[in-house]
């Protein structure tokens, strides 16, 4: 088991559930998809061999979309290279928007390497599944933090997945997570430029997202 409150959600027979995607997935959009040996055993093997993971209209970026309309600003933290700060920065900014008196949420979409939980002395937390989706930790009464690193049995253990099933558990977290209305969402990202970028774009495309802050430090190597 991975998680220990919250568990990945079951999509209707006729949908793609990422999330629950074997680990050697290679993708609803390859050629191969549940053609392969490592399809075996997997939930979405009939779908994804029908070809319904080439549909260009994924019916999640709508419904991403109807759940971001209740918060006003979302702004991404990206880098192009890890260690620089980023998190930092992430953050630094949410405490720093709460403490103006806005209402704030931080997202952790680095699934790997979560690092939130620890910067904000949240290891050990736990997130709370509800009939309304998942409930985030709160730091402050208006500061909301959700993060991979609170469902997992260990802060030592490690999350080793492929692109479909990390960009399934991204779109829970957009989809899933009770953020309630929000002035600002600052979403921190992985280091580089991965699946996991180009999946959480694609979401918020259709959800009026504010920017990016890119963090760079001034180096060579």
């Amino acid at each position: 088991r991975v998680f220990k409150n919250c568990q990945l959600v079951l999509m209707s027979s006729n949908e793609i559930d990422e999330g629950k995607a074997n680990s050697e997935c290679v993708g609803p959009s390859s050629d191969k998809a549940g053609k392969v040996d490592s399809c075996s055993g997997c939930p979405n093997q009939s779908a994804c061999a029908s070809g319904k993971g080439k549909a260009n209209d994924d019916p999640s970026i709508a419904l991403v979309a109807d759940k971001m309309s209740r918060i006003k600003h979302k702004i991404l933290v990206l880098s192009g290279k890890g260690g620089v700060g980023k998190s930092t920065v992430s953050s630094q900014l949410a405490f720093t928007l709460a403490s103006k008196g806005y209402q704030v949420g931080l997202l952790d979409v680095d699934i790997c390497g979560p690092s939130i939980p620890r910067m904000l002395g949240l290891v050990g937390q736990e997130v709370h599944q509800s009939a309304s989706g998942w409930s985030p930790v709160y730091v402050e009464d208006n500061l909301a933090v959700m993060s991979i690193g609170f469902m997992l049995p260990s802060s030592d253990d490690a999350v080793i997945w492929r692109g479909p099933r990390k960009n399934g558990l991204i779109k829970q977290f957009l989809t899933d997570v009770v953020w309630n209305e929000l002035d600002y969402l600052i979403i921190d990202t992985p280091p580089g430029t991965s699946d996991e970028h180009i999946s959480i774009v694609q979401y918020l495309q259709s959800a009026s997202i504010d920017g990016a802050v890119v963090v760079t430090t001034p180096q060579e190597v």
